[in-house]
């Protein structure tokens, strides 16, 4: 007859259980953790390329005008409830004798706890009027 010993044992031990139930739990949470930062940072990425796609068509159309770029303006974007586009003169210079002005156009987010985000940004330069 054989006797039943604790060292010929198939089973794990509480400890073991314990220390394998908190390895996964971490890694868990950390893959979770994870996870809503890259949609965070992709949601983002896709609203400033979009953004860009838009000061391009903007821009374009401004550029074919005979007004040109306005100096100073500011409207709500389209399709976009919590976004808007600004234009600000941001300086003058006068190098050779020539009067040139920068202008910066900028669409900017609104977020949910009001903070303001620049999503694109382009200074013109062109001649001052």
């Amino acid at each position: 007859m054989k006797s039943c010993r604790f060292d010929d044992r198939v089973a794990f031990t509480l400890l073991e259980v314990v220390v394998g139930l908190l390895l996964m739990a971490t890694v868990l949470v950390g893959s979770l953790l994870s996870f809503s930062a890259h949609r965070k940072q992709r949601r983002v990425a896709e609203a400033k390329i979009v953004a860009v796609e838009l000061a391009d068509e903007w821009l374009n159309r401004w550029m074919i005008s005979p007004d040109g770029i306005p100096p100073s303006d500011r409207g709500w974007v389209a399709g976009r409830p919590n976004w808007y586009w600004q234009t600000s003169v941001v300086g003058t210079a006068a190098p050779a004798g020539i009067a040139l002005r920068v202008i910066r156009f900028e669409i900017v987010e609104v977020t949910d706890d009001r903070l303001q985000r620049p999503l694109a940004t382009v200074e013109v330069v062109g001649p001052a009027e």
